[in-house]
């Protein structure tokens, strides 16, 4: 091999590259970008209704879960301590008619890129459950550079969930959760959301996930929203013991013209 021309050409490639990483900086900042159009899309003054249909449908569905984890000593659904936990892998995950290990949960950090702007995302996640219950809280951190300055928008969700067991190695989730946006000026909209996932470990050391949700927010976005905002993933993991490396697609669409959609790299550990 000509090492001394391999390294020419190398150290080509790099000016090139650097010389090129202005230009693609500058054309890659637009006046404004995508956060700035939900926040010209937003209407209306911020109220509790939200919160309150929020309330009335969570405990509709506590209502129907709560009986079942009144008696913990009765055999009920239940967990490895992390999937594949069993070096055999002959019970991936959920548990049959247990009495003892009937609780999980799982702690994520997840880097987000929209594929058609500046806008970047960090997502933080915990999710836990008692038998057939569950509860999540969630926040998204977006920050879009543009010619005018940088802009910010911030999700919050806190969910409950029923996690029904469709055999060792899946589960389905359903629920409800109250959503929270926050734009750069400091209007908060809220609502209610449903949602609706499922969690598949099918061979050794491989996950599947994928969830959709929509949510009808008030306040802020009363108007531009449209009712809704829609939050959908899938992805595909790996794990290595408690640890599993992520990663996946979003598509988040915001109101009536604004949609995020990109890759998503990141990692979650079971406990």
């Amino acid at each position: 091999m000509n090492c001394p021309r391999t390294v020419a050409l190398a150290a080509a490639l790099v000016a090139g590259l650097a010389s090129a990483a202005p230009l693609a900086a500058q054309e890659e900042q637009p006046r404004t970008g995508k956060i700035h159009d939900v926040e010209e899309q937003a209407d209306g003054a911020p109220d509790a209704s939200g919160l309150v249909e929020f309330l009335r449908h969570a405990g509709l569905l506590l209502r129907h879960l709560v009986p079942l984890l009144k008696d913990s000593s009765r055999a009920g659904q239940g967990y490895l301590a992390y999937p594949y936990q069993d070096p055999r892998a002959l019970e991936h995950f959920v548990l049959q008619d247990v009495r003892t290990h009937r609780e999980f949960g799982n702690l994520s950090a997840t880097y987000f890129r929209d594929a058609g702007s500046t806008l970047r995302g960090l997502h933080v996640a915990f999710e836990g459950a008692h038998d057939v219950a569950g509860l999540s809280a969630e926040y998204d951190y977006f920050r879009e550079p543009t010619a005018a300055g940088t802009d910010y928008l911030h999700l919050a969700r806190l969910g409950v969930a029923g996690i029904g067991r469709l055999s060792h190695a899946a589960y389905l989730r359903t629920g409800l959760a109250l959503r929270a946006m926050a734009l750069d000026d400091g209007r908060i909209a809220l609502g209610p959301e449903g949602e609706v996932g499922l969690q598949v470990f099918p061979l050794r050391p491989l996950a599947f996930d994928g969830t959709f949700r929509i949510a009808g927010l008030t306040g802020a976005g009363a108007a531009w929203f449209g009712t809704a905002l829609i939050d959908a993933a899938a992805g595909a993991g790996v794990l290595v013991g408690r640890v599993e490396l992520r990663g996946g697609y979003r598509l988040l669409v915001i109101g009536n013209a604004t949609t995020l959609a990109g890759p998503s790299l990141g990692a979650r550990i079971w406990f």
